[in-house]
């Protein structure tokens, strides 16, 4: 098998958890990196990391198969569509997108390139999790009718930017999308019939209405 020459746009805090993975893989080797921020590409340089010097340069290279997005929620669509129409394959950092609309749009660009699109759902890895998967699946506990979960974030809320309105969307698409992924994956073999939720705050009045 060949080795796939990926690159990540967002170097923050999860670009730089992608980027040590990528790392650690025999199949595939990390082409660079770049973010808005220069000290982040001056911090990936330091780390015998490439650093691109624009988004076009990174789009152009054309050893680069997969990008993986890592940056604010806000604009995982435009910079999916991007890479996608310059002939990458796209993993999105989760949550995928902003709006059910906005996926829409991305999935009508990867059916048009005929791009591999696919998000980052890391906690479907957790060994809480997946202990209670293999419960479901083998039926240990008979016919199960009620599952509780729970996530209390990273230090209790989103911090910087995620708790914003316009790029992050607040506990709900930080953490939350975690917690409604398991569900669906958990019961994969069931139709979801319908969705019901009371969201309350206390810290966070921007993101209170979502």
């Amino acid at each position: 098998m060949k080795t796939i020459k990926a690159a990540i746009i967002g170097y923050g805090g999860m670009g730089g958890w992608h980027a040590d993975r990528i790392r650690e893989m025999d199949k595939f080797e990390l082409a660079g990196v770049w973010d808005i921020d220069p000290a982040r590409l001056e911090l990936a340089e330091s780390r015998g990391i490439h650093a691109y010097g624009s988004l076009e340069e990174l789009l152009a290279d054309e050893e680069v198969e997969l990008v993986t997005i890592a940056t604010w929620n806000d604009v995982h669509k435009p910079l999916a569509i991007q890479a996608m129409r310059a002939g990458k394959n796209v993993i999105s950092e989760k949550p995928v997108t902003m709006t059910s609309e906005d996926l829409d749009d991305m999935i009508a660009v990867a059916k048009e390139t005929g791009k591999l699109f696919t998000v980052h759902q890391n906690r479907r890895w957790d060994d809480d999790y997946l202990t209670m998967k293999n419960v479901v699946d083998k039926n240990v506990l008979g016919k199960v009718f009620r599952i509780e979960s729970r996530v209390q974030g990273s230090r209790g809320i989103p911090g910087d930017w995620r708790k914003e309105k316009g790029h992050g969307g607040g506990m709900v698409l930080d953490w939350g999308v975690h917690l409604l992924d398991q569900a669906l994956t958990l019961c994969d073999d069931d139709k979801l019939e319908s969705v019901w939720a009371h969201v309350t705050h206390i810290t966070n009045d921007e993101c209170a209405a979502i």
